[in-house]
């Protein structure tokens, strides 16, 4: 039946509702509910609550596969708010157009479902606009009029729900996702249509693109993400020929995600990337690779995040380095791919909220992360208990009520709490590789002064017991510290090369001032850190100012002038200082 121009705005703000173009599988019961709904003799309209992408358009389309007798009308809120022009305007045409649909009904002899996806923009465009819903709502069943309102549980919470006389005209009916099962027969109903389906010998590859959009893209609703994964190896398989197997799959969502499912563990290969990167660390990286290995294999606490875990030890010793290294090995990069938290910033109890907001928002864009919380001892008990929340459970609710999956995420706390123990450490138990034999005979004393801790160094001890591993990191020698700044070193040279074309030689004993004669082993010098911040302060500005003022120049070096106490003994204090000069 087709509408004509007698009824204007009826035929110009909504059209008869497609066919749904796959199969709609696993929605009997709603189809039920949604008739029994239209079938009361009053109040006989709806409200589908979802997250976008579950299927609410399917859901009505299922309904009028088997509700021969109503014709099935969408519309069209855009076109209904471009119609009125203005706020203002909303609610003649709404009114219009109701009264459009009852002559309709009346003329014609033929029931009207109205199907109004996006609900909620016509009733946040004015007040006026949602006073002329009303009477159409509380009249739809002498009307002839049946209304399908559809709308996400954000939306409703926003704009709905406060409005209670409208909630009661509508009947809510909640839309949960589909289950595994379910989305799987989606799957294979498009597998066909596709003309594909030949290619799968079993529902393996269907079980996996559900569980990796799952885990990958918690964010988006099934059964949209998993078909939208499915219609990509499509598209790619088509192009390339190739089969529609495991590998097509972890490409599309490298491509789509940037995640490297296809990603399998050597932990001799992984320990040694770590190593090439955090020097003298032996013990710590060996367990960053333990338990990537155990949270790769899958074979770790499902209800929790993939690993957690509290690196300790001083400054400038490796922490944050490892933790970026983490985030490379996992996914590609340590930028995009590592939310870092300064706690420091939420020492306060009022910071508790923003914290938390904060936190949910990181985490809902991007799932699959390594989180950073560093100085961890320095938050508040309000802000370590939401940290206490995402270690149990795994989850979080954000600033919309929505459910933040952390099942994803790799957590990495960081502590100073415990210095005492590692300025013994470096005093009586100095080691250049930190393979741990030292590290362990202090690991009790390490644990128990970290959970030991007062005033504003204190670290919570109730997160101790939920923490995957505690890392302990070897106090730095000064070979150690030499090793990190002689490649910062070669580092700074390679760069004034390709950037000025100026080749840099560099006087051996530069090392040995920055290290030996500027150096310091105490636990809180600072580590490579203030090693790496002199060699910045001294040698690179130095570097920088005769670069500015001699462009001209296309060999330097730079030279230690002076006495050196590491030289002669008898020298109570170092006269030297970095010259940068012009080689002739």
């Amino acid at each position: 039946m087709q509408l004509n121009e007698r009824y204007r705005l009826l035929s110009k703000l909504s059209e008869p509702l497609k066919k749904a173009e796959r199969d709609i599988v696993g929605r009997e019961h709603e189809t039920t509910q949604l008739l029994a709904s239209m079938s009361r003799p009053e109040l006989c309209n709806a409200l589908l609550l979802a997250e976008a992408g579950t299927g609410k358009t399917a859901l009505v389309q299922a309904t009028m596969l088997v509700d021969k007798d109503r014709l099935y009308l969408e519309v069209d809120p855009a076109r209904m708010i471009s119609e009125a022009g203005t706020a203002e305007n909303m609610a003649a045409i709404l009114k219009g157009f109701f009264d459009e649909a009852e002559a309709f009904v009346r003329n014609e002899r033929h029931e009207l479902v109205l199907f109004i996806d996006e609900f909620h923009q016509v009733v946040q465009l004015s007040d006026a606009a949602v006073e002329a819903i009303k009477p159409v709502l509380a009249a739809s069943g002498t009307r002839g009029i049946r209304i399908i309102a559809a709308t996400t549980y954000e939306e409703f919470h926003k704009h709905i729900s406060p409005n209670q006389p409208l909630v009661e005209r509508l009947q809510r009916i909640n839309l949960n996702p589909p289950d595994q099962s379910t989305t799987i027969k989606i799957l294979q109903g498009m597998a066909e249509r596709y003309g594909v389906a030949d290619e799968f010998y079993d529902d393996h590859i269907f079980r996996q693109i559900y569980e990796y959009t799952q885990r990958y893209m918690p964010a988006s609703a099934q059964p949209r993400k998993s078909i939208l994964v499915l219609d990509s190896m499509v598209g790619w398989s088509r192009l390339t020929h190739r089969p529609m197997d495991r590998d097509l799959l972890s490409d599309v969502l490298m491509e789509t995600l940037n995640v490297n499912v296809a990603f399998k563990v050597d932990g001799a290969k992984i320990k040694k990337q770590l190593d090439e990167k955090v020097f003298s660390q032996d013990w710590a990286t060996s367990a960053v690779a333990r338990r990537l290995q155990l949270a790769v294999a899958d074979l770790n606490d499902k209800g929790k995040p993939m690993a957690s875990l509290l690196f300790t030890g001083s400054t400038g010793v490796g922490k944050t380095e490892l933790t970026k290294q983490l985030a490379k090995l996992l996914f590609g990069d340590d930028q995009r791919h590592l939310i870092r938290f300064d706690m420091t910033e939420y020492a306060e109890d009022s910071s508790f909220a923003a914290f938390r907001s904060e936190l949910t928002k990181r985490v809902w864009d991007l799932s699959h992360a390594v989180l950073l919380f560093d100085e961890v001892e320095k938050a508040s008990a309000m802000v370590t208990r939401v940290l206490l929340q995402v270690l149990d459970d795994g989850r979080l609710n954000d600033d919309n009520n929505r459910e933040v999956s952390f099942l994803n995420t790799y957590i990495v706390l960081t502590t100073n709490a415990g210095t005492e123990i590692y300025k013994s450490i470096s005093q009586y138990a100095a080691d250049d590789t930190g393979s741990g034999k030292q590290l362990m005979e202090y690991e009790k004393l390490i644990r128990r002064s970290i959970s030991s801790t007062t005033g504003d160094n204190r670290f919570p001890p109730e997160l101790l017991g939920r923490i995957d591993a505690i890392v302990p990191f070897q106090p730095l020698s000064l070979p150690t510290q030499q090793k990190i700044v002689r490649k910062k070193l070669r580092q700074m040279v390679q760069e004034v090369f390709i950037k000025h074309n100026v080749r840099v030689d560099v006087d051996a004993r530069v090392l040995q001032y920055l290290i030996e004669d500027k150096g310091d082993t105490d636990s809180d010098a600072g580590g490579a850190r203030a090693a790496v911040a002199r060699l910045t302060d001294e040698v690179t500005t130095a570097v920088a100012t005769f670069l500015n003022e001699h462009p001209s120049e296309r060999r330097i070096r730079i030279d230690v002038v002076g006495d050196l106490v590491s030289d002669d003994k008898n020298l109570l204090s170092s006269d030297a200082y970095i010259e940068v000069s012009a080689v002739r």
